[in-house]
């Protein structure tokens, strides 16, 4: 008898225990049922698997693997990366009165709002301005009113997954036309190349250097073929905070603790296929499809065209700049202790306009931007081949972000594309944090604008990280407060190793399953990434 029919009748059999149904001889069919539902031989080997298992591990890594085993089957569908909140049904019940209309209108209304309002758009600067002006990147005039677009298809579109709709052609096509990429000229894709590249440049502010530099048996910038031993390499933790707090993003350091590999995508792209390969983590930079769209996505008006004037996209709100995932605890889990007596959701989710989240984060007043104030970290997400995870989805992520595409061609990027769990996007205020956690499948993450500080670690600091236990509603994240550390209260925090990397606009890092992380925005900036199995 094969495990589907064994199923189906022992859910029959139960579904009439629970309804009152009678099961007696006076039903042939259900007593015959009752007599063949079977134990699953496989259950046997479970134990077994399990028992040798348990007798092969030991102590503090028993502890730390079992939970980090457990938490992520617990968090198997929770498809979303860091503090990505799955709250759809509350948020849906919140804002029912003020829900919004669709993005296409969105366009289709700001397209014919701007038509005789097309300032100097000709003229508009091809790079971004500073970070520090208000309005950067964002500016307010018109774009240019194309021609028809109904027969344009750009050449990042893909037939299952993206936005095909006449509005989204019609932005595309104006702006492929201002920012030519790849021609049948070699001399001019190589002169559109440099474009783009001297684009990005301009949005990285600051140079970061590594602090221990003579310390390390590898160089960053001309890593080996293959993960040397050790790779790569951690310091103290204490000593990581104390050289940068992390509640300190008026003074960048030029000299971190950086033991990631940095690969160029020209010259070091097999390097990076072997690294990713092994399952460690590094860096890539200067990949053609990326720097594209950083261009693009630094261009002024061209966010506001794409998010759309009245669409509310989820925001998280908090009262200081932490932000940290949870999920709302159930029954179970406050009938069995999980949930503290006191403890509350220490993030807020709302619904805003791109431009509302836009008025409260691109602020230069230090004073607005202390730890203490009031943060906003803002989301967009393309559901893709998952279908409607989202009211309100942005699937033009697939179209804007080619790379994150679901193809056998983007085999860096795409570990498996047939688990590809989305596209996910944060825009972050300077001092947004978001707290040390690991999640449960591989990530790539890019950066298309500003700058993003993530301090890692590997899985076996799992003990050392003091996470909060198993069940509770922020599950996966550490305990400690790392923007001020009670070392006394969590001795172990002090052993923890780690390392450093800042990401800036046009680099992709590689993050394994399980590896910890931990995010400060050093800046407004936009930061997106997909998980692939």
């Amino acid at each position: 008898m094969n495990s589907h029919n064994v199923t189906k009748r022992a859910t029959a059999t139960a579904t009439a225990t629970a309804t009152g149904e009678s099961t007696s001889p006076t039903s042939k069919k259900r007593v015959k049922r009752v007599k063949r539902v079977r134990k699953p031989k496989g259950d046997k080997k479970v134990k077994k698997a399990l028992s040798l298992l348990t007798s092969a591990l030991t102590g503090a890594v028993l502890v730390c693997v079992t939970y980090l085993v457990a938490t992520r089957i617990a968090h198997r569908s929770d498809h979303d990366h860091d503090h990505e909140h799955e709250h759809d049904h509350e948020l849906h019940e919140r804002n029912e009165h003020d829900h919004s209309h669709r993005h296409n209108h969105d366009l289709k209304h700001h397209n014919r709002k701007n038509k005789f309002n097309d300032l100097n758009a000709e003229n508009e600067p091809l790079t971004a301005r500073g970070d520090d002006e208000a309005g950067s990147w964002f500016g307010v005039g018109g774009g240019a009113e194309g021609g028809s677009s109904a027969k344009y298809k750009h050449s990042d579109f893909m037939q299952t997954v993206g936005d095909h709709s006449a509005n989204y052609r019609q932005l595309r096509k104006e702006y492929d036309a201002r920012l030519p990429h790849d021609t049948y000229d070699d001399k001019q894709s190589n002169a559109n190349l440099e474009r783009m590249r001297k684009v990005v440049q301009s949005l990285k502010p600051n140079t970061y250097q590594n602090l221990m530099k003579h310390d390390l048996p590898y160089d960053i910038h001309n890593c080996p073929e293959y993960p040397p031993p050790n790779y790569p390499m951690a310091w103290n933790v204490q000593d990581v905070l104390e050289n940068w707090p992390p509640d300190d993003t008026f003074t960048p350091r030029s000299h971190i603790y950086q033991g990631l590999c940095y690969f160029d995508h020209a010259t070091e792209y097999h390097k990076a296929l072997n690294y990713r390969e092994a399952e460690v983590p590094f860096v890539i930079h200067n990949d053609p499809a990326v720097i594209r769209t950083v261009e693009r996505w630094n261009q002024p008006n061209y966010l506001r065209k794409l998010l759309g004037p009245r669409t509310r996209y989820r925001t998280e709100f908090s009262h200081n700049n932490h932000f940290m995932y949870w999920s709302k605890p159930g029954k179970r889990q406050r009938k069995n202790g999980d949930v503290p007596p006191d403890w509350k959701p220490p993030t807020e989710m709302q619904r805003t306009t791109f431009d509302q989240w836009l008025g409260h984060a691109n602020v230069t007043d230090e004073e607005l931007l202390q730890p203490d104030r009031d943060h906003w970290y803002f989301r967009l997400i393309g559901c893709g081949e998952m279908g409607d995870c989202d009211r309100d989805s942005s699937e033009y992520l697939f179209d804007e972000l080619p790379f994150f595409q679901p193809r056998e061609e983007n085999e860096l990027y795409m570990v498996e594309p047939k688990k590809q769990k989305g596209i996910h996007c944060r825009f972050g205020m300077k001092g947004v944090i978001a707290e040390n956690h690991f999640d449960g499948s591989r990530n790539m993450i890019v950066v298309l604008g500003g700058e993003r500080r993530y301090i890692l670690s590997h899985p076996d600091q799992c003990e050392n990280l003091v996470l909060l236990p198993r069940g509770h509603p922020s599950a996966r994240h550490s305990a400690v407060d790392w923007s001020d550390p009670d070392w006394e209260e969590f001795p172990d925090f002090q052993n923890a190793e780690v390392n450093e990397v800042v990401l800036q606009a046009g680099d992709v890092l590689y993050l394994p399953t399980n590896w910890f992380h931990y995010i400060i925005s050093l800046g407004l900036n936009f930061q997106c990434n997909t998980r692939s199995g």
